[in-house]
């Protein structure tokens, strides 16, 4: 981070899960968006993207950053809904999601207390927040949505079955990007967007491109 600090040239500065990480890429650093947007621009980079993590880690440790520096751009990628930080009784932050049940705490979660509505609110409160904040700062920003392909494009009237919601309604000055539904495509259809093909799994090295070509007109419109 002390290289990107020191730098004179732009600064762009990346966050969310294992998609902007680059997770399932044969050449991860060179092929991920953010190292395609960085080189469009010429400029420098930090990507701060952990695997796994959800909404409430990625707006909680991309503002821990921003307290500390200043990057001209902030990219963020929200991610699927059913993930939650869970602080646990000795406080220590625990990343829940259905995918990897560990515990017979999450299990119980997510089978007696877990539903999409919960976790579409979830989403729009952290959505709210980090607008909120980058507001309060002065703080430039562009943002995807990075909804599961399971979710919204096979179950589309569960994701919207909220569309009016407490959170939601109070982001009526954010226009949301989605990656599945506005970039990606269907399994079905786009194939070569995933790196599993038709098995689906991360966005693929061409997907990543077209995330990255969606980021620089979001830049430029700035």
């Amino acid at each position: 981070m002390q290289n990107y600090l020191r730098t004179n040239m732009m600064s762009l500065f990346f966050s969310g899960c294992s998609i902007t990480w680059g997770d399932e890429l044969k050449d991860r650093l060179n092929e991920r968006y953010s190292t395609l947007v960085s080189k469009h621009y010429g400029c420098n980079h930090l990507n701060i993207s952990q695997c796994g993590v959800s909404n409430d880690y990625i707006v909680r440790n991309t503002i821990k950053y921003l307290e500390k520096i200043n990057p001209d751009m902030v990219v963020i990628q929200f991610t699927v809904n059913q993930r939650i930080e869970y602080f646990n009784e000795n406080a220590n932050i625990e990343q829940w999601t259905p995918q990897t049940i560990q515990s017979k705490k999450q299990r119980n979660y997510y089978t007696q207390i877990y539903n999409d509505i919960l976790g579409v609110e979830n989403l729009w409160k952290n959505v709210f927040l980090f607008d909120a904040y980058c507001k309060s700062v002065g703080q430039k920003y562009v943002s995807i949505i990075g909804d599961h392909y399971e979710y919204t494009l096979r179950r589309p009237e569960k994701f919207w079955e909220n569309k009016i919601g407490y959170w939601k309604d109070m982001c009526k000055d954010f226009t949301p990007g989605f990656l599945h539904m506005d970039l990606l495509g269907d399994l079905t259809t786009h194939p070569h967007h995933y790196a599993n093909g038709s098995k689906g799994g991360h966005p693929s090295a061409e997907a990543h491109k077209l995330i990255a070509d969606y980021f620089i007109k979001l830049i430029d419109a700035i």
